[in-house]
C-alpha cells in the first residue's frame, strides 16, 4: 500500500510538471486558429505590415464604455477585441477604456464632455432601457476614441450616425470598419509627407461646396488643392535644369464635371502630365442635361457637352460614346400623380435615367463588397484601341435590362410609363459606366506639333507617357452631394445620401475613395475598406421549434462528457492497479 500511495505521488508530480512545462513553451509560442468564413478574427497584411512597422508607441483611448444595451455592448467587446489583436501585432499598441460618467459628479462630467468635444469627438444619444420600468430613457454615449503616437492626437469616430436607435446592421457596418478606422488614424499619424491632390478649376468644374464630403474623407489622408491651367506647363509639372523631363507637381488631379472647352494649350498641358506619369481620375458628362429643368416643364433636350476632351480619352483607349444609358435597375424619381384633395399627390416611379449599378460581382479591389452605386444621367464608355502597353478594366457596368438613347436625348417624365417589356426588346447589353486604364499612354499630341515646341527644353515634350493610370467616369454627378440650408447657411449632406429614406445608402463616396487610393497605389486602404463581416442571425423559427435540444446540448451534454470521461479513468486506473 505504501509503496502504491508513493507511485500515485510521482505520478501526480510528473503530471503537473509535464503540464507546467507545456504551458510555459505554450505562453511562448503565440498560437490563433480562426476558422470563421471571412477570417474576422485576422488581421489583413496590410495591417499587420503597418503595426510592425511603429516606431514608437500607440495609445487608444476609448469612451465607449459603461452599462448600455445588447447591441452596443457588442460593439464595446469587438473594438477592444480588434485592439487585442493589434496588440498580438505590435506590442506597442495599448489601450485604454474610459467612462466619463462613472464618477457621478456633474461637474467632472461637464468638463469630461466639454474636452472631448474640443479633442474632435462626437456623442450620440441613444435609447436606453429602463431596468425597473421597462420604459426607454435617452442616455448619451461617445463611441469614438483618441489615439496618440509621437506626440500627436487624433480623434476617431467608430459610430457615425446621429440615428438614437440603430439596426443590427447599422451596428454591424461599424464593427466592420474598426480595422479600417484603427489602421487608417495610426497610418495618418505615422505618415510624415502626405500625397498631393489637385481639384482641377477653370472649366466650370463642381464647386467646392458640391464636392465637399468627398473632399472632407479625402484630407483625412491627403493634402488637398486647387489649382488651375491657364495654358501654364508649370502649372502642373515642373522642371529643373539638371533634369532632362518634367515631373508632375500634383500626384493626382481630379476633374470633376467640366462644362466648358478646353483650349488647345490646356490639353497639351494636362497631356503632359500624363506623359509624366501623372495619375488623373476623370469624371466628365458626355451629355449636357440638367434634371432641375424637368421642375418647369414635362421634358427637356440633353444635347453633346462638347469640352474638346474626347479626342485625348481616344488615343489614351477609352472612347466617351455621346448617349445616355436607360436602366430598369434604377433609383425612383417622384412626380405628381394630381390632386388628392386639397394637396398635390405625389407618388414614386422608377427613374431610369439614374441607373444603380451592383458592383459587388466585380473581382476588382476598387469594386469589391460595395454597396449600390448610384449614377444620374450617364453615358457609356467603350475600349478603343489595340496598344499592348495599355490595360483597360471596365469598374461599372449596367444592368442587362439597359439601352442607349443617342444624342440628342429628349428627357421626358413619360419614361416612367415604360415597362420591363420594353427594356427586354433589343437589350442584353452591359454598358460600362467607369473604366480603368493601366499602362503606358501614346500622346495626343503626337505627330501634331511643329518642332519649336516639341524640341523646346523648357515644354520637354514627351510622346510616350511613362507608367501611369487613369480612371474615367462617364458621369460628373457620381460625385455631387446634395446641399440643404441651415441657419448657419449651405451645408453639404453626405454623398450617396437618399433624401426618400433620408439615409445613405450608395456607396458613391466608397467608390471614388477606391479609385483614389488604387490610383495612389494605397491598396493597403482599399483592402481594409472593402473587408465584410457577415452578421448571422439565428433562425427565429428553428431556435422556437429546437428550444429543448439545444438546451441540452448547451447545459446537459457538459455534464454527460465529464461523467463519462470520469467512468473512463476510473476503470483505466482499475486495470492498471489491479
Amino acid at each position: 500500500m505504501v509503496k502504491q500511495s508513493r507511485a500515485d505521488i510521482v505520478q501526480f508530480v510528473l503530471s503537473v510538471a509535464i503540464v507546467l512545462v507545456l504551458a510555459f513553451f505554450g505562453s511562448l509560442a503565440y498560437f490563433k486558429l480562426d476558422l470563421t468564413e471571412e477570417r474576422r478574427h485576422t488581421l489583413t497584411q496590410a495591417t499587420e505590415d503597418l503595426l510592425s512597422g511603429l516606431e514608437d508607441q500607440v495609445f487608444v483611448r476609448v469612451y465607449l464604455h459603461g452599462d448600455f444595451e445588447a447591441k452596443w455592448k457588442r460593439f464595446e467587446k469587438s473594438i477592444q477585441e480588434r485592439l487585442q489583436e493589434f496588440g498580438d501585432v505590435a506590442d506597442n499598441v495599448e489601450y485604454e477604456f474610459i467612462d466619463i460618467y462613472e464618477s457621478g459628479d456633474q461637474k467632472t462630467i461637464g468638463e469630461n464632455e466639454e474636452a472631448l468635444w474640443e479633442q474632435g469627438l462626437r456623442f450620440t444619444n441613444i435609447y436606453s432601457p429602463d431596468k425597473e420600468g421597462g420604459k426607454k430613457s435617452m442616455q448619451m454615449v461617445w463611441p469614438g476614441a483618441i489615439v496618440t503616437y509621437k506626440g500627436k492626437s487624433m480623434p476617431l469616430q467608430f459610430y457615425k450616425s446621429d440615428d438614437p436607435a440603430p439596426t443590427e446592421l447599422m451596428i454591424n457596418n461599424s464593427i466592420n470598419n474598426l480595422e479600417f478606422e484603427l489602421a487608417s488614424k495610426i497610418r495618418q499619424l505615422a505618415k510624415t509627407d502626405k500625397p498631393i491632390i489637385a481639384f482641377l478649376e477653370g472649366h466650370r468644374e463642381l464647386v467646392p461646396l458640391e464636392t465637399a464630403d468627398f473632399t472632407r474623407s479625402l484630407a483625412e489622408t491627403y493634402d488637398i488643392t486647387t489649382v488651375k491651367i491657364d495654358g501654364q506647363i508649370g502649372s502642373i509639372t515642373e522642371k529643373t535644369e539638371q533634369q532632362k523631363s518634367r515631373q508632375p507637381i500634383y500626384d493626382l488631379l481630379i476633374i470633376a464635371k467640366p462644362d466648358s472647352t478646353f483650349s488647345q494649350k490646356d490639353k497639351i498641358v494636362l497631356d503632359q502630365y500624363i506623359m509624366a506619369g501623372g495619375k488623373v481620375l476623370w469624371m466628365i458628362d458626355p451629355i449636357r442635361t440638367d434634371l432641375d429643368s424637368l421642375s418647369k416643364a414635362p421634358q427637356t433636350l440633353a444635347l453633346t457637352n462638347d469640352i474638346g476632351l474626347y479626342d485625348m480619352l481616344f488615343d489614351y483607349g477609352v472612347k466617351a460614346n455621346r448617349d445616355l444609358i436607360l436602366d430598369f435597375q434604377s433609383d425612383i424619381i417622384y412626380l405628381d400623380a394630381g390632386r388628392n384633395g386639397t394637396q398635390r399627390n405625389y407618388q414614386p416611379f422608377s427613374w431610369y435615367f439614374a441607373p444603380v449599378t451592383m458592383p459587388g460581382t466585380n473581382p476588382h479591389p476598387i469594386t469589391s463588397n460595395l454597396d449600390p452605386i448610384r449614377f444620374d444621367f450617364v453615358s457609356s464608355l467603350e475600349a478603343v484601341g489595340n496598344s499592348p502597353s495599355v490595360e483597360k478594366i471596365p469598374l461599372l457596368k449596367s444592368s442587362e435590362l439597359s439601352k442607349a438613347q443617342r444624342a440628342p436625348v429628349r428627357i421626358n417624365t413619360s419614361v416612367v410609363n415604360f415597362g420591363i417589356d420594353h427594356f427586354q426588346k433589343g437589350g442584353g447589353k452591359r454598358h460600362t459606366f467607369a473604366m480603368l486604364l493601366d499602362g503606358e499612354f501614346d500622346s495626343n499630341f503626337k505627330g501634331r506639333l511643329n518642332d519649336t515646341l516639341t524640341k523646346d527644353p523648357n515644354i520637354a515634350f514627351r510622346e510616350k507617357s511613362v507608367s501611369t493610370k487613369m480612371i474615367v467616369i462617364a458621369d460628373g454627378d457620381i460625385v455631387k452631394n446634395g446641399v440643404i440650408t441651415t441657419k448657419e447657411g449651405y451645408q453639404p449632406l453626405p454623398l450617396g445620401y437618399d433624401r426618400n429614406t433620408q439615409k445613405v445608402i450608395f456607396d458613391n463616396k466608397e467608390f471614388l475613395l477606391n479609385c483614389v487610393n488604387y490610383l495612389l497605389d494605397d491598396e493597403a486602404l482599399i483592402s481594409l475598406r472593402s473587408r465584410s463581416i457577415m452578421l448571422r442571425k439565428l433562425d427565429p423559427n428553428r431556435t422556437r421549434s429546437q428550444r429543448e435540444l439545444w438546451q441540452f446540448v448547451n447545459m446537459a451534454l457538459p455534464l454527460v462528457l465529464v461523467l463519462l470521461l470520469g467512468t473512463c479513468l476510473l476503470i483505466v486506473r482499475k486495470k492498471m492497479y489491479s
